[in-house]
């Protein structure tokens, strides 16, 4: 059970901070799918130990027995995680939008609200060119 609120609440975390959001799903289920195969591989570990009944029984009672006690916190995360991104989704504000200039280039606007230069914004001059090449003429390319 608390491996389960856990995967839960990783899922939600991992599912509405992660950018692009499918890959914060793919990660929380990624997750919690590492930390569960890694608990049974430990547990197929201590089944050769002695002394190990106590704590076999500790970790199946965190964790889940089998592979079906390892499918649900699996699942939650894949549930909450989805469902977080989605919420994530709708209530994220719209990012700025294209400008279209007198000219008639677009612009478009990145994350810190500057404009970007497009192909075509800036002129080829002359005194460009010269001096492209001599840069070039000087490093020897």
């Amino acid at each position: 059970m608390i491996a389960l609120v856990t995967a839960a609440l990783l899922g939600a975390m991992l599912g509405l901070w992660v950018r692009p959001r499918l890959l914060g799903v793919v990660a929380a289920v990624g997750t919690v799918g590492l930390i569960e195969a890694g608990v049974l591989v430990l547990i197929g570990q201590l089944e050769l130990q002695p002394n190990r009944e106590h704590l076999i029984a500790q970790l199946q009672f965190l964790f889940g027995a089998g592979l079906v006690g390892a499918a649900t916190p699996v699942l939650a995360a894949l549930v909450s995680a989805w469902l977080a991104a989605v919420m994530g989704q709708f209530s994220e504000r719209p990012g700025p939008g294209q400008m279209l200039t007198a000219d008639g280039v677009r612009r478009k606007v990145g994350k810190d609200g500057r404009y970007r230069r497009l192909e075509g914004m800036v002129e080829e001059r002359a005194i460009h060119a010269r001096a492209e090449s001599r840069i070039d003429e000087i490093l020897g390319l």
